[in-house]
């Protein structure tokens, strides 16, 4: 098994634990992680480094991103279209630059997993792969 597999694994386990304490109180946060990283290590993601920023889904072309600034700028947050509502469904925010700018749209706002996965994929297709 490859280093970027051991870390997906651990991120899918992560973020089985993290649907856990969402669902236990009234959390901003949408029990949907788990989903997220599977549908993600499903797909080309994979050649990159994982790793998690609070509600988002990030990429790292080294295991040591925060010292090689290795990190890449897209990402997909995950939070609630609307929090107070009854009827409230969890959304995902594909964005195309980190740190996130409030005045800058997201690349795509969709309730579908795959195709948030899909546009990220498409946004790292020309980033170069973890060695």
């Amino acid at each position: 098994m490859t280093e970027t597999e051991v870390e997906w694994d651990a991120r899918v386990l992560l973020a089985t634990e993290a649907d856990s304490r969402s669902r236990r109180g009234d959390s901003w946060v949408p029990p949907v992680e788990e989903l997220l990283w599977r549908t993600a290590r499903a797909g080309t993601l994979v050649r990159f480094f994982p790793f998690s920023s609070h509600n988002c889904l990030r990429l790292a072309t080294s295991p040591d991103f925060f010292a090689t600034a290795g990190y890449l700028g897209p990402c997909i947050a995950y939070c609630y279209d609307d929090f107070k509502a009854p009827d409230r469904r969890p959304e995902y925010w594909v964005r195309d630059v980190w740190p996130q700018e409030p005045s800058r749209e997201p690349v795509l706002r969709t309730y579908d997993v795959d195709a948030a996965v899909r546009e990220l994929e498409r946004l790292t297709a020309d980033f170069t792969p973890a060695v």
